[in-house]
């Protein structure tokens, strides 16, 4: 079982590295106002997510009745994925197809809403349980959005 740290610890650094996706390719899709601005949003989306979960972090990182049972290897493989997407998008590996990058952006978001939603099965505590429940259904959102 990981400790709450690393847990609250790799959410986290997922929310940032998915803002930092979302960011980079409102800068690819400058040029198309509707698509930069969606990009935007879901940037600041995400900027938002990593907020809640620095917040609930400093919250619950020293109760020790608080127990998370997780794995953190989940968490890290969504991080590794969301790690190599970045970087592909920055170096342009994308590519200009908006279907394509949706499609990426969305399976990405599935990936995220199932370990969100994993992990929500194993907390315990009711306020872990709705948080990564929101977390899992803004995620899933995000990929209905994508796949629009």
């Amino acid at each position: 079982m990981a400790s709450n740290f690393l847990l609250f610890e790799a959410a986290e650094r997922i929310e940032t590295l998915s803002a930092g996706i979302y960011g980079a390719l409102a800068k690819a899709f400058r040029g198309d106002p509707d698509v930069r601005a969606l990009f935007v949003r879901l940037q600041g989306e995400e900027e938002q997510h990593a907020s809640r979960v620095r917040l609930l972090a400093a919250h619950y990182r020293r109760d020790a009745k608080l127990a998370v049972d997780g794995d953190v290897a989940e968490l890290e493989t969504c991080a590794a994925a969301a790690v190599r997407a970045l970087a592909e998008v920055e170096a342009g590996r994308w590519g200009p197809d908006l279907d394509e990058v949706r499609r990426r952006l969305a399976a990405l978001e599935e990936e995220l809403a199932r370990a969100h939603a994993h992990l929500l099965a194993r907390a315990a505590n009711p306020a872990l349980r709705e948080f990564f429940a929101a977390l899992a259904e803004q995620d899933e959102a995000h990929a209905r959005l994508l796949g629009s």
